[in-house]
């Protein structure tokens, strides 16, 4: 799969070296608790707890799932807080979000732990990359999907969101929303 195409529609520019340093984290924490743990969301708990994640208010959770079941934590990494989401069926999802100064412009550690997770299961198979501008954010999107039993769908994607409103970007909202997601969605929740 290549998940290198997002970075080639996000980012021109170069990672500054600690947003590499971060991304090698987020994308350790991504593959251990998104891959490894989830979707079991009692061990999800149990990882955030001992690693002394902040939960969320219900007020916070709803901010990123407005009206959607779901619970989530913050995580500090030096200047940043990490936000780990974990959505409730229909939509079950364990996410990893942060926000970085440039986006990133080289994922291929997030492509080396999606390849291992993927030849481990059913094949999956790549979506046509997606770009949009939706409510003042220009959204860029890979992902992947495979078939489950019972209907169910499962899929990766990595995304990085961008203030596109020039006035906004001109008055400093230039950070980059970036999040890795494990997504396994019920037959009917589409």
């Amino acid at each position: 799969m290549s998940w290198l195409v997002l970075a080639a529609a996000a980012a021109a520019s170069a990672a500054q070296p600690a947003d590499r340093a971060r991304l090698e984290r987020m994308v350790a924490l991504y593959d251990e608790l998104c891959l490894e743990k989830f979707p079991d969301d009692v061990a999800v708990d149990a990882l955030m707890a001992a690693k002394g994640a902040t939960p969320l208010t219900p007020e916070e959770v709803r901010v990123t799932f407005n009206d959607d079941p779901g619970r989530g934590w913050l995580l500090e990494d030096g200047d940043i807080e990490i936000q780990i989401m974990l959505e409730l069926p229909p939509y079950h999802a364990c996410s990893v979000r942060w926000m970085t100064a440039d986006g990133f412009g080289d994922l291929s550690g997030y492509q080396s732990v999606i390849d291992e997770f993927e030849a481990a299961g059913p094949a999956f198979a790549d979506e046509q990359p997606q770009e949009m501008d939706v409510a003042g954010y220009h959204v860029a999107a890979v992902s992947a999907s495979r078939p489950l039993s019972g209907g169910r769908t499962e899929a990766l994607l990595a995304i990085e969101q961008r203030v596109a409103d020039p006035q906004r970007r001109a008055n400093g909202e230039t950070r980059v929303s970036v999040r890795f997601v494990h997504q396994i969605i019920s037959p009917g929740a589409r």
